[in-house]
């Protein structure tokens, strides 16, 4: 089992079951901040039109356990969504400098590792200090392999984007 461990330790497409959950429930997040858009807004969003009908109807339930089930659905739609370009749009509507100080903080976890990581948590509480030391070494591992690739640096970022838009 320990092989099995090692081999998706750098594997930047390896997601662990506990992770889909853990993304399937920041996904639904978003959806319940969607929700609260009014339907200007919502037309002005990069998303697929059964995604905003959707969340047109989550707006109409009263019922909780309908609802939860809707965000459920909602959350399902999310993964067919370009979600860099949603969280970016959300938080350019939340907050203007928040892509300036994501970046910045992305740098500053590269350059110094758990301090950063743990100020991080600090900042953001919606954010995984596990997911973010995973980020950070997929990152490092691909610069040490191919420094012209950045997918997994912009993993770590999309996923500080997401719990700072969470940690609202």
């Amino acid at each position: 089992m320990r092989n099995s461990a090692q081999e998706h330790e750098f594997d930047p497409n390896f997601v662990s079951k506990s992770e889909q959950k853990k993304a399937m429930d920041r996904l639904q997040a978003i959806g319940e901040q969607l929700a609260e858009l009014s339907t200007n807004q919502l037309k002005k969003l990069p998303i697929s039109d059964t995604l905003r009908d959707a969340i047109k109807e989550m707006q109409l339930i009263k019922s909780h356990e309908a609802l939860r089930r809707h965000k459920q659905l909602i959350g399902k739609l999310m993964r067919h969504e370009d979600e860099g370009t949603l969280l970016q749009a959300l938080n350019q509507r939340q907050q203007p400098n928040l892509e300036r100080q994501l970046s910045l903080w992305v740098e500053r976890i590269m350059a110094q590792g758990d301090p950063a990581i743990n100020d991080a948590v600090r900042q953001f509480p919606a954010a995984d200090r596990h997911t973010l030391r995973q980020c950070l070494r997929a990152a490092q591992h691909e610069q040490t392999t191919a420094p012209e690739e950045t997918k997994a640096k912009q993993k770590l970022f999309t996923y500080l984007r997401e719990t700072a838009l969470l940690s609202q």
